[in-house]
């Protein structure tokens, strides 16, 4: 077994991965029970590792969100009915993945977004990062999706979990940045078809960005362009940052990209 070389990574496990985006409510549950054998096998070998872990809300958060439209803000009473219809969808699906964490031993804390954030016109103002430090300094996973949370502008929005990694971000200082899901990475049209960019940098940003558009499914926080101007950012604001965006549908994807990072098939993300 090797020791882990004390690296600390981020994994989002995309909503349309861990479910039916085309489907209300509807959990790939053996996927998620997969993933999380994938992380406990990991970490087995490389016990140094510290990582947490978030999820999209797929059919769950994304599908309750779109028929509320909650995300355009509060403007009457009964639009915070919305607000705990949201809620109660998103937390449905993060017990999913907790229970699915738990059966694989792995010791997971749960850390939901409106617990610990408030956001202003949708960006996030106030984050209380201490619970994610101190699961960290024990040995816990913190375990954290997208959720609702109270917005001092528009009464209440949405908080992706790349956001959360956001607000995360120089707090808890990743090495390295997963994004997991269905899609084999960032994709441009070749003469073979859409092709895996294999790696990006903030300068050639520009050259791919006619190629980049958005999910098949229900996604009100903006697919995979918004994912990639997110990593983007993240690589600016910290230039040794290492952010990958690959497909989970593959057994054993996630556990090669926690063991040994060059075996990762998906795009690479760096600063230069």
């Amino acid at each position: 077994m090797r020791e882990g070389t004390g690296e600390r990574i981020f994994i989002k496990l995309g909503g349309s991965l861990i479910t039916d985006k085309r489907r209300e409510r509807r959990a790939r549950l053996r996927v998620i029970r997969r993933l999380a054998e994938e992380i406990r096998e990991a970490l087995q070998e490389r016990p140094g590792l510290r990582i947490l872990v978030g999820h999209g809300s797929g059919s769950f958060g994304h599908a309750a969100a779109a028929r509320t439209r909650i995300y355009e803000g509060i403007s009457r009473r009964e639009d915070w009915w919305g607000f705990a219809e949201v809620a109660l969808a998103a937390a449905e699906l993060h017990m999913h993945v907790r229970r699915a964490f738990h059966a694989a031993g792995l010791p997971a804390l749960s850390i939901p977004p409106s617990a610990v954030a408030e956001a202003a016109g949708g960006i996030p103002i106030a984050f209380e990062a201490r619970a994610f430090q101190r699961a960290w300094e024990v040995g816990l996973i913190p375990l954290t999706g997208g959720d609702v949370v109270f917005d001092r502008e528009r009464g209440a929005t949405i908080l992706s979990t790349e956001a959360v990694f956001d607000a995360l971000l120089e707090v808890l200082r990743p090495t390295r940045i997963l994004l997991v899901g269905e899609v084999a990475g960032v994709l441009a049209d070749g003469p073979e078809g859409h092709q895996v960019i294999p790696h990006l940098t903030p300068a050639r940003f520009r050259e791919i960005l006619h190629a980049v558009g958005g999910s098949h499914g229900i996604d009100v926080t903006g697919g995979m362009r918004a994912k990639l101007e997110m990593a983007l950012r993240w690589v600016e604001r910290d230039p040794r940052l290492e952010v990958w965006i690959f497909s989970g549908r593959r057994p054993g994807a996630l556990r090669n990209a926690l063991r040994d990072p060059p075996r990762i098939r998906g795009t690479r993300i760096t600063w230069a």
